[in-house]
């Protein structure tokens, strides 16, 4: 089953009480918490204050996006990660896997072990880790992002795709398809390079990818990650588009 959200980072300026009240009102499901302004990993307090709006706006904590680079900061930062996700409720975390690209990396090894830890640890707990697909990290290239599933090699390894907005449609269907094993969670945006547009101009290649979303198995969150201009007119009338699509098939 697919079901929509909102990434909260599309708002950083907001407050969370703002966010849940928005999200709510456009019809959305579900938010995805980001660890950077809104739900930081060293906050239990507010970590728990955010899992209660979300639930009072009839939400759910879908995610937590904690930005914790695998590999590159010490594996013990992680486990207050993992504590704080619990807190919030959250039953996947995003990462990054490394600081690098998959060409660039000089550790691969490195990276692979951080993220098979961070995984084994989700386990435990029962939450999955879905390193994101990303410029800069190993999953670069969906090649290297499915190899590093592989590599990981644990129960609760996932990943979290989203088209590449510097290459093309075939590529970005190649990537989705390639990952449906292992598909977490999907950003969906409408890009072309750094250029902003809303989701509706993406029908013709956002109806091929949801197709090939719903051949996957188990529930796949759908969360709208920024708007074309930023505001909260556009996500309304975004939110509609992803909701419409899903809706009419």
């Amino acid at each position: 089953m697919l079901y929509t959200g909102v990434v909260s980072v599309t708002f950083r300026p907001l407050a969370p009480a703002r966010i849940t009240t928005l999200t709510a009102e456009v019809g959305l499901d579900a938010v995805e918490w980001g660890g950077d302004i809104h739900v930081p990993p060293h906050n239990a307090e507010n970590a728990c204050a955010v899992a209660r709006l979300t639930a009072d706006a009839g939400l759910r904590t879908a995610s937590y996006g904690s930005y914790f680079r695998a590999g590159y900061q010490p594996q013990e930062e992680f486990a207050q990660v993992l504590r704080t996700a619990a807190v919030l409720g959250a039953p996947n975390i995003r990462i990054w896997a490394g600081d690098r690209g998959h060409e660039e990396e000089p550790d691969r090894a490195r990276v692979v072990a951080s993220v098979r830890a961070c995984a084994e640890a989700c386990e435990a707990e029962g939450i999955t880790l879905s390193p994101e697909f990303h410029g800069g990290t190993l999953t670069d290239h969906y090649k290297s992002a499915v190899r590093l599933a592989e590599e990981v090699g644990c129960g609760a390894m996932r990943l979290y795709w989203q088209p590449n907005q510097f290459r093309d449609d075939e590529y970005n269907l190649a990537a989705l398809r390639a990952v449906l094993p292992y598909l977490s969670n999907v950003h969906v945006f409408f890009w072309k390079e750094t250029d902003r547009f809303p989701l509706a101009q993406g029908e013709y290649i956002w109806r091929q990818y949801i197709d090939v979303i719903r051949s996957a198995d188990g529930d796949h969150g759908m969360f709208l990650e920024f708007v074309c201009d930023g505001s909260e007119e556009q996500f309304a009338r975004d939110a509609q588009t992803l909701r419409d699509w899903l809706e009419k098939g």
